[in-house]
Formats: C-alpha cells, structure tokens, sequence
C-alpha cells in the first residue's frame, strides 16, 4: 500500500512538474484553473514548496485581497475584494463598509493561524506575487468569497461553489445590490 501511494505522488508530481505554473497566463480563465488544480495535485503528493511559509502574525494586511510579509506583497488569486473606498448595500437600504470588513476578516485569519503558506504562479506587473494562501490548510480567498466578503474575479472563473452559497444565503456583498469592484472602478473614472 505505501509503494502505491508513494507512485501515485511521484506520477501526480511528474504529470504536474510537465505544465510550469510560470507558463500560464494570469488574465485566462484555463490557466487559471490549471493552475489551481496542479497546485492541488502536488500538494497532495507532497512535491509543492510554497513561496513562503509563516505563522499567520507574521503577515501584514493591506486590504482584503493583499497581504505582506516583510518587503514581500502577495495579491490573493481568484477574488477581487472590495475597494477601499467602496461601500456596501445592505438588505435595510443602508450602507455598510464591506472593504473595511473584508480586511478586518482577513487580519483575523492571519491572527488565529499557526501556519500560513502562499504559493504562487508568478508575480504580476505591479510587484506583487499572486497566490492562493492557505491559513492552517484552509484558502483564505475562498473563505472570504464563502462568507460573502469578496467576489470571485470574474475572469478567472473559480469560487463559484462559494459565491453560489453565498448568494443563496444573502451573505455579505450579496445583501442587495452593490456593484462588484470592477464596475466601481469605472465609476470612479
């Protein structure tokens, strides 16, 4: 049984090492989703080291979908979060501040967490590393689209069993109403 377990790594391994992650392109929606599916397959298999590796107090929060260790910025794949500026609908008709909810949500996940560990594709032209994080083995992007604190990012394509749930059950930005990040933008402009 360990032999077989042990091949079955070394062939996911191999079949996941043939498709660099630094090949696919950030902005399609394919790539996207090869990327997370070989990240899955080589954790599983144990042959994936992440970017970096910390506990959870170690990290600083920029907003709801940027984190930083030291000198180094990590943009959260898949979720654009809401902007700093933006504000909410809520079901009442009144306003509430989701970016600032967002970021708070997100500084209480790195706070609990023993271990926090990125791994990335590549880094994007801004500076920043996008990754997924996982906070003691859980995706921080999709626990924040779960709860209804960020939107998956519309051309990438994943989250959707988390926005789907959350949706249904009228939680967070899915209240009433509130145009997602990318709307709010041209807005501003």
């Amino acid at each position: 049984m360990m032999i077989k377990q042990t091949l079955t790594g070394v062939a996911f391994a191999i079949v996941a090492s043939g498709a660099s992650s630094t090949e696919l392109q950030q902005s399609d929606p394919i790539s996207a989703r090869i990327f997370l599916e070989l990240h899955s397959i080589q954790k599983l298999a144990g042959n994936i080291r992440p970017l970096v590796s910390a506990p959870g107090q170690a990290f600083r929060v920029i907003d709801g979908e940027v984190l930083a260790l030291g000198k180094l910025k990590i943009r959260l794949i898949g979720i654009d979060a809401p902007e700093a500026a933006q504000q909410c609908n809520s079901q009442s008709g009144d306003i509430w501040d989701c970016a600032g909810r967002a970021s708070d949500r997100v500084q209480d996940i790195m706070d609990l967490a023993e271990r926090v560990e990125c791994f990335s594709s590549q880094p994007e032209s801004r500076g920043h590393y996008i990754a997924t994080c996982d906070a003691d083995g859980q995706d921080v992007g999709a626990l924040l689209v779960a709860e209804g604190l960020a939107w998956p990012d519309r051309d990438q394509g994943y989250y959707q069993p988390e926005v789907t749930t959350a949706q249904a059950d009228g939680l967070g930005i899915w209240q009433a109403h509130t145009p997602p990040p990318w709307e709010w933008r041209q807005e501003q402009h």
